[in-house]
């Protein structure tokens, strides 16, 4: 259907989140067009026509002189449907004024953030086909029974007695009766009422009317019992009939049938309270719950513990089994959460894979201690989806009431914060909090801000430390090492930086700047004339991983025109075995392009003969725990230095070792048939000038 619909807000959210409406109806291009208007007063200075099918409000910050907002855009617009852009019905009932009738044009409330986009595009079908229906019944004038006749809107009158006098065909559809079984009766055995939240029998509005003179309504939400057994909801305004002399000779209902409206808002206001996923209450249900649940802990003087979860090993699902795999994972957890607890307690997703437990007043910490272990047990367990079986664990984080907090965001930063405290201390684990957290929480937060900030301003710098052959003693590479100077911080630890950018995420645009100034180094001493030898950068397990990373060293190596056997990519055992197919497949293609490759730090994590044999490996760099103090180390330590020079020579693989820093050291390893050495014997990590005037000046030694 065609349809034209006037948005009044000034919020530009507004738009943004109306756009994929339109992609959601199915009709021809150009079926549905949007038009907008900032202000109440826009709205109204220019009414475009044909006027609007529909009028979406967004009431917050309008104003409308000598009335209420939608008086005034009834008397512009007149009987066009109005939708007001607010969470809750008390917020939509702020504008109507205290008089609010059935000529009001607003008939309903919704949220557009938490309304799915098909079910506003149903709701503006639905309430744009009855106006419709309404506005051509009564056109053409004709008789007064003639057009109530015709209109969809129920009409019932009645004597002062509160007698039915007069039922248009409307009424008596709804009420499910004849003339002859309705005129005359009462209207409370025509129309039996009920409250749609308790089903108590509620007094009929028209009494009221009758009694006092005075504009009533329903409750919001009423049920009307119809004489066939059924019931529907409806929506009404009752007004008195006042006679010359003022005084009340009768009353008139008008009303209709809202229940498919009635319904669709509360399948909206359920999508705006709980999760789609799991159907566990969402984050803004669990922060009213927690507050509610406050005012109650205060009052009895009780305490209550506030628990936050992220699941651990959640991504490596969804990264090898899909997403579909990965939802299906999250409904599991979300029912074994449930049952670990009371039903006073709350379980409820906060989004991704983090979850928060409210445990009821009256919790103590030996409780929640018990609350967590049952938790880890639970999560655990393995859990049998369709494309194969998962096993995942949980942190826990955990806050107290009143001791870790007052206020629910107190509580929940500080759950949240033991929750980091959790996995820095190795994950499948709860913390309660304790105040040191707050310091290294703030520590963590400043070092990630620095790093992203260094970044921008090009705070980082590369420095090289030498690689020598020690056969000769000669330079035969370098190994490209981050520095990162603060202004007001100092040398910061590379340690502590590249575990900070790993953790946030920040660790692919730093690699990447890496090998852009690696590469860019490369170039400028090769074209002056100097040869580093072989330049080696450090790549992370996280960098691997990334879809990118192989198209992208391609792709700057070949706008540099830099010799790709220039350059060494370093990773460590962990990194590489992590996904032994996936890493297979790209260390191929990098050794493709020329680059060649070495495992870093060798002997410390899964060390087999297996994947150095299945990968293209060129180098493998022995670990420095394996060189110190070696010329005089105990004898099996020597045996085992020996077994893994042995075992790189028997795979042709050349060895460097870590961290040597004496003769003895240098020579030991000579013997021992290890090629290339470095550590602070040779020279440390120097900045570009310093290592070119150190190590670059000289003839390059054959």
């Amino acid at each position: 259907m065609d349809m034209q619909i006037l948005v009044v807000s000034s919020d530009p959210r507004d738009r943004e989140l109306l756009a994929p409406v339109g992609r959601a109806h199915r009709g021809p291009p150009g079926s549905l067009a949007f038009l907008h208007a900032a202000s109440l007063a826009e709205a109204l200075r220019v009414v475009p026509r044909p006027v609007p099918d529909l009028i979406l409000l967004n009431a917050s910050g309008q104003r409308s002189r000598g009335g209420t907002l939608p008086a005034a855009l009834a008397l512009h617009y007149g009987a066009t449907p109005v939708i007001m852009l607010c969470a809750t019905s008390a917020a939509a009932d702020r504008y109507h004024g205290p008089d609010k009738s059935i000529a009001d044009p607003v008939v309903a409330h919704i949220a557009l953030e938490f309304a799915p986009h098909r079910l506003l595009w149903e709701m503006f079908q639905c309430i744009v086909t009855a106006a419709r229906r309404m506005q051509r019944a009564t056109e053409g004038g004709g008789q007064r029974g003639a057009v109530l006749d015709a209109i969809t809107d129920a009409v019932i009158s009645t004597d002062s007695a509160g007698n039915v006098r007069y039922l248009n065909a409307a009424a008596l559809r709804l009420v499910a009766l004849t003339p002859r079984e309705a005129l005359g009766m009462p209207i409370t055995e025509v129309m039996r009422l009920q409250d749609g939240a308790t089903l108590a029998w509620i007094s009929h509005p028209l009494l009221e009317t009758l009694r006092t003179g005075e504009v009533r309504r329903l409750p919001r939400g009423s049920i009307l019992l119809r004489n066939d057994g059924t019931q529907i909801v409806i929506d009404d305004s009752t007004s008195p009939i006042i006679d010359d002399a003022g005084a009340v000779i009768g009353g008139v209902m008008v009303f209709h049938d809202i229940t498919d409206a009635h319904r669709l808002q509360e399948q909206v206001d359920y999508l705006a309270w709980h999760d789609f996923l799991t159907a566990l209450p969402n984050r803004f249900a669990a922060q009213r719950h927690l507050e509610r649940t406050l005012l109650e802990a205060q009052d009895k003087t009780l305490a209550l513990a506030v628990m936050f979860l992220d699941l651990d090993r959640f991504k490596s699902v969804n990264d090898t089994l899909g997403h579909a795999a990965g939802d299906a994972l999250l409904v599991a957890v979300a029912a074994r959460l449930r049952g670990c607890f009371r039903a006073v307690d709350q379980v409820s997703r906060q989004g991704g894979d983090e979850f928060v437990v409210l445990m009821a007043p009256g919790t103590s910490r030996a409780d929640a201690t018990r609350a967590a272990d049952r938790i880890l047990a639970a999560i655990a367990l393995p859990y049998e989806l369709p494309e194969a079986e998962a096993h995942i664990g949980c942190s826990i984080g955990i806050a107290m009431y009143p001791e870790h907090g007052t206020t629910s965001r107190s509580l929940l930063h500080h759950a949240d914060t033991a929750l980091h405290a959790a996995k820095a201390a190795g994950r499948d684990a709860y913390r309660f909090f304790v105040p040191d957290m707050l310091a290294s929480a703030m520590q963590r937060k400043q070092l990630e801000d620095g790093v992203r900030s260094g970044l921008a301003a090009a705070d980082f710098e590369l420095f090289y430390q030498p690689k020598i052959r020690l056969a000769d003693g000669s330079l035969c590479g370098c190994e490209a090492l981050l520095r990162w100077r603060h202004a007001q911080w100092g040398w910061v630890s590379p340690v502590e930086f590249i575990r900070s950018a790993e953790e946030s995420g920040q660790i692919v645009a730093l690699g990447r700047w890496v090998l852009a100034e690696a590469v860019r180094q490369a170039g400028a001493w090769l074209a002056s004339g100097l040869d580093p030898g072989t330049i080696a950068i450090n790549v992370s397990a996280i960098e691997l991983r990334h879809p990118a990373f192989a198209d992208h060293i391609e792709r700057h190596i070949a706008d540099a025109r830099l010799d790709p056997a220039t350059l060494q990519l370093e990773l460590t055992e962990s990194a590489v075995m992590e996904d032994m197919d996936k890493s297979a497949g790209i260390l191929n293609r990098l050794k493709g392009l020329g680059l060649s490759l070495a495992i870093d730090d060798f002997g410390t994590g899964y060390s087999s003969l297996s994947y150095l044999a299945d990968l293209p490996i060129d180098v493998l760099k022995i670990d420095r725990s394996f060189v110190h103090g070696i010329d005089h180390a105990q004898p099996r330590r020597q045996a085992l230095l020996h077994a893994v020079i042995a075992l790189a020579g028997s795979l042709r693989l050349p060895t460097v070792a870590e961290g040597v820093e004496t003769g003895l050291e240098a020579g030991f390893l000579s013997l021992a048939g290890c090629a290339q050495g470095q550590g602070f014997y040779y020279g440390h990590a120097l900045s570009a000038d310093a290592f070119e005037r150190t190590f670059l000046s000289q003839p390059a030694q054959a």
